[in-house]
Formats: C-alpha cells, structure tokens, sequence
C-alpha cells in the first residue's frame, strides 16, 4: 500500500496526476478513504506538441493525394 503525506490546501494538487474529476473523502473510526470516477486515458493528442505546425495545413488531403500517385504509377 502506497502512503502520501500531504497538506490540507495541497489535496488537489497532489491527487490532481492520479484522479480526474471530482473525489469523495469519507472520514470515520480514524481513517479516509478516497474514492473517485474512474480516469479514462486516451492517446488523442498525446504527441501534439511533436507536430510540426507548418506541415498541419499540408495534411487534409495528402492521403487522397497518395493514392492516386500511387493508382498512376501502378497502372502507367
């Protein structure tokens, strides 16, 4: 079991990396307990800021391009 010793004011922030949302603290006979949403990953996005901004307006329709390069110089 992993302890974290935290300050009041710093909840948040310290939980903030490992739940999303809203949590619920429940104190009774001495303890808490933390329950909360389960936090769902998604990989959308994640090497946004790899992306090169200047190549991004060059992209919508570079797919079709290919293809049809690709049909033309199959089938010349």
């Amino acid at each position: 079991m992993n302890e974290m010793v935290i300050e009041f004011n710093d909840i948040k922030k310290a939980l903030s990396p490992f739940f999303s949302g809203k949590i619920k603290i429940t104190v009774g006979d001495g303890e808490a307990k933390i329950s909360m949403p389960k936090r769902t990953l998604k990989a959308r996005g994640i090497l946004h800021n790899c992306a090169n901004s200047e190549m991004i307006s060059g992209e919508k329709g570079s797919w079709e391009k290919a293809v049809v390069e690709n049909y033309a110089k199959n089938n010349s």
